[in-house]
């Protein structure tokens, strides 16, 4: 597939954590860009605040909701790529729904307009969750030929259900419908400074920062850059042998330990995070081979240290700490 740069990119849910991010990115790689938000009127000053007026010049917005098909399909009309990160995250009422809704939407557009390649955003939730037998055994890791099973004796909670059914639904829809390629995106718990949003990871790490925490918890956790996930996207629509393929986006496995380290040092600029260590282990964490993302999309990661002490910079900035 020819890479055309002047041909328009729709990005779902630009005023999102990941979505922010990704439009900044390919704002910033040169491409003309169409995003959706919720509302135009409450949104653009924002969003021109945070990418600037020369990279808000290739920007056009326009209102699309995940459960307004008519919305989504009219949204990318004249697109040659589009990138779906729009997709509810939390946990409390239905986030199924509407994702696999959005998806289907979205699905259906690139057909009716003749879309090049669609990258839809998943999750590492739709990977790690299978039911307790078939988990792979180590040394053994987790690929993208895992996938999270909504049907588990053990149950699924609902976001995970809803990451694993919506690209499961995109899969699905574009083997019955081939005439557009597609890529999903599978990150880990995704970390990082990004121009807009007020999700699950600034919350985390708002928690780890404002005195809400009284000892350093135990364990350990994946994480991965959010600046590395959106070149994900990008690298996805530019590189061929990207096409029709899932991606795991897993940088490496942080200790809570480190982590703290790492953002104790802002407890001189007024920050509160906790320096004495809590009981336990720092066991845990998931065995994930990211070897496709780094052969294929060619992403070189992120210092864990630098994706945390970035995003605490800007925490710090915003005057959310």
């Amino acid at each position: 597939m020819t890479i055309d740069k002047q041909g328009l990119v729709v990005i779902t849910g630009i005023t999102g954590y990941l979505g922010s991010q990704t439009c900044l990115t390919f704002l910033q790689n040169g491409y003309r860009v169409r995003g959706t938000v919720r509302s135009v009127a409450s949104s653009e000053a924002k969003i021109r605040a945070a990418f600037g007026d020369d990279l808000f010049a290739n920007l056009e917005l326009v209102s699309a909701n995940l459960d307004d098909k008519a919305s989504i399909v009219s949204a990318c009309e004249g697109a040659t790529y589009v990138i779906h990160t729009a997709s509810p995250f939390h946990f409390g009422g239905d986030c199924v729904g509407p994702a696999v809704a959005g998806t289907t939407a979205v699905m259906e557009a690139c057909t009716k307009h003749g879309v090049k390649m669609c990258v839809v955003t998943s999750s590492c939730a739709a990977v790690l969750a299978p039911a307790k037998e078939d988990a792979p055994v180590p040394p053994a890791m987790y690929d993208e030929s895992s996938w999270s099973n909504p049907d588990r004796p053990e149950g699924l909670v609902d976001y995970m259900k809803s990451k694993t059914l919506a690209e499961k639904t995109a899969w699905d829809y574009q083997k019955a419908n081939p005439g557009f390629d597609l890529a999903t995106i599978c990150p880990t718990f995704i970390m990082g400074p990004s121009p807009l949003g007020d999700g699950t990871s600034i919350k985390w790490l708002k928690t780890a920062m404002d005195g809400s925490k009284a000892k350093i918890p135990r364990g350990r956790s994946g994480f991965v850059d959010v600046r590395d996930v959106a070149l994900a996207h990008l690298r996805a629509i530019e590189i061929p042998e990207a096409a029709n393929k899932r991606f795991i986006l897993y940088n490496d496995k942080g200790k809570m330990p480190d982590v703290y380290g790492w953002l104790a040092k802002f407890n001189e600029r007024g920050a509160k995070v906790p320096t004495i260590l809590g009981e336990g282990e720092d066991i845990g964490g998931d065995a994930v081979d990211n070897a496709r993302s780094k052969e294929v999309l060619k992403i070189q990661y992120t210092p864990l240290e630098t994706t945390f002490t970035d995003h605490a910079e800007q925490l710090l900035s915003r005057g959310l700490i």
